[in-house]
């Protein structure tokens, strides 16, 4: 793939990184004062953990499976595995450690599959709980790739 496309793909990945950073930043306002076992919590108030859970997860896999390995591609590295890419990530000083990223995947992983809601308490804390970890990642991770497709741009 020549470098220019690969450049607007990631290009595209940042601007739809920063569109479902709004939604997610939405649906935070909206569940951060909730309890963390969800205990006494109306159905309004579950659809919006579910909507905040969901759009985590979402934002989670579009970071790692699109901006990331388009990163990889702009940079000229192989492709890999979801483990390739993390450590990557973690070298290039995006995350702090790779395990971040993993563990984040993990979770979007258990909410993809937790169809009766039964760790609903659980994932939704530790999705309040990472959301400023992911903002800083994304922050990173936004600053190390805009020169690169701005120097792209430049050159083609």
């Amino acid at each position: 793939m020549k470098l220019d496309r690969v450049s607007q793909l990631l290009n595209q990945g940042l601007a739809d990184l920063r569109d479902v950073r709004r939604h997610l930043n939405y649906s935070f306002q909206q569940v951060e004062h909730l309890p963390a076992t969800l205990a006494d919590t109306t159905e309004a108030q579950l659809e919006s953990v579910e909507a905040f859970t969901g759009r985590f997860a979402r934002a989670v896999d579009l970071l790692v499976n699109k901006v990331l390995r388009s990163l990889d591609r702009v940079e000229l590295k192989a492709d890999g595995t979801l483990l390739d890419v993390v450590n990557r990530a973690e070298k290039r000083g995006l995350v702090n450690r790779a395990t971040e990223l993993r563990e984040m995947k993990d979770v979007r992983n258990i909410i993809a599959h937790d169809y009766a809601g039964a760790k609903a308490a659980e994932v939704f804390t530790y999705c309040r709980e990472q959301k400023p970890v992911f903002d800083a990642i994304c922050d990173r991770v936004v600053a190390y790739a805009s020169p690169l497709v701005a120097d792209i741009s430049q050159r083609t």
